[in-house]
């Protein structure tokens, strides 16, 4: 049997071997894109298999010293339960991606003749996995940031590296600045942390971290979450979120959105958690506030913004933002109320396994959708849904999978989204009635939102579902599509098989949660808080049980009542029936008659028209007179209101002073002489006063 530190030194092995392979072989045609993914798939598979043996079978922790790339930096490796957790995530989804990835870049013309795209994209995305699966197990300062650089850069090159025109490239410029300036933030915590330390390793920093002050263990931790919340995509943060992962190939946005952003979790976790933690009494209340109000504003907007969006993969890159939000409530919630006592340490287990078992959820159905929209994508070259329609017929296999994450991400039983919100969402629910008073009355207001963004995702994906793959199609491409190859429909599969079993056996995912809540919080572990009632429920031990009762039996209600329609609508009748074409005012039916996008967005834009202030466009061509047009343009758009409010301010005060700066560099040493001078007498009067 393999030991734990050889799985760990062969997993990372394979991730390098495919990168090499593909760069040996660039020659060879579409050989070297095939080595390259066969080695991301091997070590996913590898980590998949050490992940599961670190938490079924906790123990010691795995560790590894990684070569010494400089004299004074020590660079090394700890696979806790916690590590382990996320690096399985990263694996399922990266091991979907591997078998995705050759066929999709061969229909898609990255892999044409062993061209050089296909060769980049490759060994980009081979670093990008490596550079997550590696962050994940970092144990000191050092392998931490520079594994987040390496993931920074690969997700970049890919993103810039899909298409020729202007989009990648702006999107791949605003990722950056945004990745860097959290980076930047990042780097300040960690540096106070380890001067306080002295030392650079996680063992040292989480000791330090004990002895700190209320107020810098405060600001080291709202620094922390900025620079993480930022690669995240946390509202107001997320503005990068929907260019960029549009922007990327399909099997990247997958991985982008379902994995990268988890890795980001997974540091704000780590860091309030574990290196912050104070050594005796609760975490500071201010914490848990903020990240459930970030949480539950993320939720919120996202989805909103998801309903109005008409590209297919920037309606699943905003919808990204609402997932994001529902697990900062859950771990809000599980902030305030961990290490508060024994009666609410049932609760913070609750709260915090269905914040970590969202975010495998997550990384699951998200992953199964954009990968259903790259096929999608591959085989029209469209990403409109204005410009789509009617791929049931002509994509079946993609068209069920597709609604399969559909049902998943809108939480519908008995698939995964639905276990892990309804685990928060109880959470919240009890934990209001527990609170009591003001922070009672937040812990249910936070519940109340997270019920609409529930409901509202639910709309969002009829629409994604109805306007993608029912109706006719609007395009000749749509017209013309065929089903996509077999490797791109296992990939699918894989995912959707895991948004089934974690569905339909959630009591056997609990376990998994065991040792990473064991390191995060004092309490009991998920398996024996929460019990699992019928085959799709987990509810809290601590929860009265007709609430749990009443819910599954919904549940089975609900599967019996489509079951029974089922048979009703195919039980064969007696009477024959006749065909014929559908009868429209004597007009044989046409695309433009079917729903579009924009119509069912319609009503909720009306609704939630303060939030969105649509931009309107129309343009009136007129003839002689204006009683005659000879045309009639409307155009329409919902801008996000950070990139309005914020950001826009922000990029206009900078303009500002940087054309004031540009005014007064004159070119003139007389003047640069001076503005030193000045500097110099304003340094020693301030020196001069302390």
């Amino acid at each position: 049997m393999i030991g734990s530190q050889s799985l760990l030194s062969w997993t990372f092995a394979c991730y390098g071997a495919g990168a090499v392979a593909c760069l040996l072989l660039r020659p060879a045609r579409r050989l070297s894109v095939l080595a390259g993914h066969l080695g991301i798939l091997a070590g996913a598979v590898l980590g998949a298999a050490l992940a599961l043996r670190v938490l079924l079978r906790p123990s010691a922790p795995v560790e590894a010293e990684l070569p010494q790339l400089l004299p004074f930096v020590r660079m090394s490796l700890r696979l806790d339960p916690l590590s382990a957790f996320f690096l399985l995530v990263i694996c399922l989804v990266g091991a979907a991606a591997a078998i995705y990835g050759p066929a999709y870049l061969a229909s898609h013309g990255g892999a044409k003749g062993g061209s050089v795209r296909g060769t980049v994209q490759t060994v980009a995305l081979a670093l990008f996995v490596a550079s997550m699966a590696l962050l994940v197990c970092a144990a000191d300062v050092f392998s931490f940031l520079f594994f987040w650089e390496a993931m920074t850069l690969a997700s970049w090159a890919l993103v810039v590296s899909e298409t020729d025109d202007g989009e990648g490239t702006r999107a791949g410029l605003l990722y950056v600045v945004m990745a860097h300036a959290g980076t930047a933030l990042l780097l300040v915590a960690f540096l106070v942390l380890a001067e306080r330390a002295q030392a650079f390793d996680f063992a040292a920093l989480r000791a330090a971290g004990r002895c700190l002050d209320d107020s810098t263990r405060t600001v080291l931790f709202f620094l922390a979450l900025a620079g993480f919340g930022g690669k995240a995509g946390v509202v107001p943060l997320h503005v990068w979120l929907p260019r960029a992962h549009p922007a990327a190939p399909s099997h990247v946005s997958a991985l982008m959105s379902g994995v990268m952003l988890k890795v980001a979790i997974y540091g704000i976790v780590r860091f309030g958690f574990d290196l912050l933690a104070p050594a005796a009494g609760p975490l500071p209340p201010a914490w848990g506030w903020t990240v459930l109000a970030l949480g539950t504003a993320s939720a919120v907007l996202g989805i909103l913004y998801a309903l109005q969006q008409h590209d297919l993969k920037r309606l699943l890159a905003f919808s990204s933002v609402e997932n994001v939000g529902i697990i900062l409530m859950g771990l809000g919630l599980a902030m305030r109320l961990a290490r508060t006592g024994s009666a609410l340490s049932g609760l913070a287990t609750l709260a915090l396994a269905g914040a970590l078992l969202h975010a495998a959820n997550h990384a699951a159905f998200k992953g199964l959708l954009f990968l259903g929209a790259g096929s999608v994508l591959s085989r029209t070259h469209e990403r409109s849904m204005e410009r789509l329609g009617g791929l049931a017929r002509r994509m079946p296999w993609t068209a069920w999978l597709f609604l399969l994450g559909a049902a998943a991400i809108a939480a519908l039983p008995p698939l995964n989204g639905f276990v892990s919100e309804w685990m928060t969402f109880q959470a919240l629910l009890l934990g209001g009635v527990r609170l009591g008073g003001s922070p009672g009355l937040a812990a249910a207001f936070a519940a109340s939102m997270l019920a609409l963004t529930g409901g509202l995702a639910a709309a969002c994906f009829v629409k994604a579902f109805g306007v993608t793959f029912l109706g006719r199609p609007r395009s000749a491409h749509t017209e013309k599509a065929t089903e996509s190859p077999l490797s791109m429909r296992l990939g699918m599969g894989l995912l959707a098989a895991v948004c089934l079993a974690v569905g339909l056996f959630p009591g056997g995912v609990v376990r998994l949660l065991d040792g990473p809540v064991r390191v995060l919080i004092a309490g009991p572990e998920p398996s024996r808080a929460l019990t699992v009632r019928g085959p799709l429920v987990l509810s809290s031990g601590s929860a009265p049980i007709g609430s749990s009762i009443s819910v599954t039996g919904s549940a089975a209600l609900l599967l019996a009542i489509f079951a029974v329609g089922a048979v009703v609508f195919a039980w064969p009748r007696a009477a024959g029936r006749r065909l014929a074409p559908t009868w429209t005012c004597g007009v044989s039916p046409q695309s433009r008659f079917d729903y579009t996008a924009t119509a069912f967005a319609k009503p909720l834009r009306l609704v939630f028209a303060a939030l969105y202030r649509p931009r309107r466009e129309l343009v009136r061509g007129e003839g002689s007179t204006t009683y005659f047009l000879t045309g009639l343009r409307y155009a329409g758009e919902v801008v996000d209101l950070a990139e309005t409010v914020l950001y826009a301010r922000v990029k206009h005060a900078v303009a500002t002073l940087s054309r004031g700066v540009r005014a007064r560099s004159t070119g003139r040493i007389h003047g640069y002489i001076g503005y030193v001078l000045l500097a110099l007498l304003a340094t020693l009067l301030l020196y001069g006063r302390s």
